[in-house]
C-alpha cells in the first residue's frame, strides 16, 4: 500500500499568546506564541514544537505528544488541530514532534524511517526529558496521540514505552501487523482507537495484499484488549446524531483491564481520513474525556 501524505484540509490557526521560559540546546520564539524547541539525540539535532499554558503552574502538568502525519510537521500538526486550545483549557503541556525524514519509525520495517534507522523512540525519551528539565510535568500522566502515520506510530510507544506513556490514541490510522506480532507492552497501556469506516489511506478493514500489512481497527482495538487483559464485554453506545454531515459515531468502551487501563474504539461511519472525521465529536473533547484521570502506574 502506497504511504501518502495526510490531507491538510480544515487546517486551523490558533492564535495564542507567547511564553517565555523555554530555554533548550536551542530554541526560537515563533509568532503566535508556539515555543519551537531543538534536543539532541545521539549525533542528532531534532525539533519539536512545545504549546505552554499561561499562568502559573501551581502542579506538575501533564503532558501530551501529538505525532503528525506523512510529509507534515509539529508546527502543522499544532495548525491542524485544537490541542493548543484544549491544552490551556486543561492546564496540561502539548509537544508537536518533528519527523526527522518525513514519517515515523512505526515498527514495521516498512517506514522510511524504519529502513534508515532513525530513533525515534529515543527522541520521544529526549523530548520529554527534555520537557520535564524547564517545565514541571507530571511524569505519571504522560500521554500520545497520533494522526494518519503518527497514529501507527503511537502504538510503537505502548508496545515498547509503557514505562513512559500512560495511555496513546490513534487517528485515522490503525495499528501494523509486524509490529503486533512482538509487541510486548512491560505494563497496561491505555489506548484509543479512532477512524473512518470510508478512510482511503488507511482502509478500516485494514490491508494484507501487497505492501506493508495493517490490522483493521476493530482487529486494534481487540489486539489491545487482549494485551491489556480486558473482560470481552464492551460498553457500546451511538454518540448523538447532531449534525448532518453523513457521520455517525459508534463508541465501544472495554473498562474492566489490567491497571485500571482503558480501551476505547470509536467507530466513524461515513467518516473519511481526517482529524475529526465527524463534526458530532470533536477529536480533542474524546481524547481528553479518555485521558482525563489515567495514570500510569509507578
Amino acid at each position: 500500500m502506497t504511504r501518502r501524505p495526510s490531507t491538510r484540509a480544515g487546517i486551523r490557526l490558533l492564535s495564542l499568546v507567547l511564553l517565555p521560559g523555554l530555554t533548550c540546546s536551542r530554541t526560537d520564539h515563533e509568532a503566535g506564541g508556539v515555543q519551537r524547541a531543538s534536543v539532541r539525540v545521539g549525533d542528532t539535532m531534532r525539533t519539536y514544537v512545545l504549546h505552554v499554558p499561561s499562568g502559573p503552574a501551581r502542579a506538575a502538568r501533564p503532558l501530551l505528544l501529538a505525532f503528525h502525519g506523512t510529509g507534515e510537521s509539529g508546527r502543522e500538526m499544532e495548525r491542524r488541530t485544537a490541542l493548543s486550545a484544549l491544552g490551556s483549557r486543561a492546564r496540561l503541556l502539548v509537544a508537536y514532534p518533528d519527523a526527522a525524514v518525513g514519517n515515523w519509525a512505526e515498527g514495521c520495517a516498512c517506514s522510511r524511517a524504519d529502513l534508515e534507522g532513525i530513533n525515534d523512540t529515543g527522541f520521544v525519551r529526549a523530548l520529554v526529558d527534555d520537557v520535564a528539565r524547564r517545565h514541571s510535568v507530571d511524569r505519571s500522566r504522560v500521554y500520545a496521540v497520533g494522526f494518519s502515520q503518527g497514529g501507527l506510530f503511537v502504538h510503537r510507544l505502548a508496545c515498547e514505552m509503557a514505562d513512559l506513556v500512560a495511555a496513546v490514541a490513534s487517528v485515522a490510522a490503525p495499528m501494523s501487523s509486524r509490529l503486533a506480532e512482538t509487541c510486548a507492552p512491560s505494563a497496561p497501556v491505555g489506548v484509543l482507537v479512532l477512524q473512518g469506516t470510508l478512510d482511503d489511506a488507511y482502509p478500516y478493514e485494514g490491508h494484507r495484499r501487497g505492501g506493508p500489512s495493517l490490522l483493521g481497527a476493530r482487529e486494534a482495538a481487540r489486539f489491545w484488549r487482549l494485551v491489556n487483559g480486558c473482560a470481552p464485554g464492551a460498553r457500546a453506545r451511538q454518540l448523538p446524531d447532531r449534525e448532518a454531515d453523513g457521520t455517525r459515531v459508534l463508541e465501544e468502551r472495554w473498562l474492566a483491564c489490567r491497571g485500571g487501563v482503558e480501551v476505547t474504539l470509536y467507530t466513524v461511519e461515513g467518516g473519511r481520513h481526517e482529524w475529526s472525521p465527524s463534526a458530532d465529536a470533536g477529536t480533542e473533547t474524546l481524547l481528553l474525556e479518555f485521558v482525563r484521570g489515567v495514570r500510569r502506574a509507578p
